[in-house]
């Protein structure tokens, strides 16, 4: 489940430090990055997307998406906290099948180009055919479980 809260820059920025006591009266820990800032505990997560004008070093806008398998008193609280500052409040559809499938296999792509072990240039080296062949498995059995931390990230 998620919702989707929406508010002017100036209207974030003058209520930031509520929303992050509200975030952290529930259990919720800072997790992200400057570049992808969210929040999470076990059970649910708060990302947020902002729109910065980089010339007047100013926030336009600020978008905070909340997810969870189910309602929770923090979405409750949320939505009133959203309401008394003046931000728009609405439930978000949860991304398609397809565009799961899209965004794990594209992350796919970038962990095998670290992490798949060149046949051939092990063979140059005179690494054992065995050897490279249990890395093959090893791999394999690495890039599945990475599938499904990819597939349940995406879905939460």
């Amino acid at each position: 489940m998620r919702f989707r809260f929406e508010m002017d820059g100036e209207t974030y920025s003058k209520n930031k430090e509520s929303f992050k006591r509200l975030l952290a009266k529930h259990g919720l820990r800072w997790r992200g990055t400057l570049e992808r800032p969210f929040w999470a505990s076990g059970i649910e997560r708060v990302t947020a997307v902002f729109d910065r004008d980089q010339e007047k070093d100013a926030l336009r806008s600020a978008t905070l998406l909340w997810e969870s398998a189910k309602k929770s008193p923090l979405l409750e609280d949320l939505k009133a906290w959203a309401w008394q500052v003046g931000g728009r409040a609405q439930q978000d559809a949860a991304p398609s099948a397809e565009q799961v499938t899209d965004e794990v296999e594209a992350a796919l792509r970038s962990w095998d180009f670290v992490w798949k072990p060149n046949v051939d240039w092990l063979k140059a080296q005179g690494r054992p055919k065995e050897w490279i062949e249990a890395d093959v498995r090893r791999w394999k059995q690495r890039r599945q479980e990475r599938r499904r931390e990819l597939m349940g990230k995406a879905t939460d």
